[in-house]
């Protein structure tokens, strides 16, 4: 693991950018349930699911528009918005107590998040965000991780340098990105590292 420190210590930050699913909540998938649910080939949904994942998420398209085109394709009667009712995300806990161990330092925490309406209305309804001063998702924004646009508008926003920014995610390509504009990143890998959340709390000095 890559450690950045100062004076013998953890580095800190201006500005957290927190990545939300599978980072601060986990249990977000959900095609696999709809598969189930509806007697599809989960390969064959899935893999149809991915054609429209990115225009959902920038939201250049509403979650009517793949569901009708799922009706079509798969010859099913779609039931109000699969991606809202199998949606039963739960929190992380220790990254959350690496949150609130940040935001009682009086450090600035925000969500920068991939996601679709439906998830972010749940989330928003649940109680998700109280943990972030700000979040920012990219149907809301109309652009997506990995892109350098995705995080430019978020440092604006934020009136942050890149330099002075540490962004945390589950996607390599997603770290690899803020890398390549100037910020530090983390890649949050827990499907490969059981240590994970204890070695980003030593990397945060948290």
């Amino acid at each position: 693991m890559q450690t950045t420190t100062v004076s013998g210590g953890p580095r800190s930050w201006d500005l957290y950018l927190f990545d939300m699913g599978n980072v601060v909540i986990e249990g977000i998938t959900v095609i696999e349930k709809i598969a189930e649910y509806y007697h599809l080939e989960y390969e064959e949904l899935l893999d149809d699911y991915k054609k429209y994942e990115f225009p959902l998420m920038d939201g250049a398209i509403d979650s009517d528009v793949y569901w009708d085109h799922v009706e079509e394709r798969f010859s099913v009667r779609v039931e109000k918005d699969p991606l809202a009712i199998f949606f039963k995300p739960y929190w992380n806990a220790p990254v959350v107590q690496i949150l609130t161990s940040l935001k009682s330092a009086g450090k600035r925490v925000v969500c920068a998040s991939n996601t679709y309406a439906p998830h972010w209305e749940y989330l928003d309804r649940e109680g998700y965000f109280f943990i972030f001063d700000k979040v920012y998702a990219s149907h809301e924004l109309k652009v997506t991780k990995p892109s350098r646009q995705f995080f430019e508008r978020i440092l604006t926003e934020e009136h942050a340098d890149a330099e002075n920014t540490l962004f945390i995610d589950d996607y390599l390509i997603n770290v690899s990105a803020a890398r390549a504009l100037g910020m530090t990143a983390f890649h949050y890998d827990k499907k490969s590292n059981k240590d994970i959340d204890r070695d980003l709390a030593s990397f945060l000095g948290v």
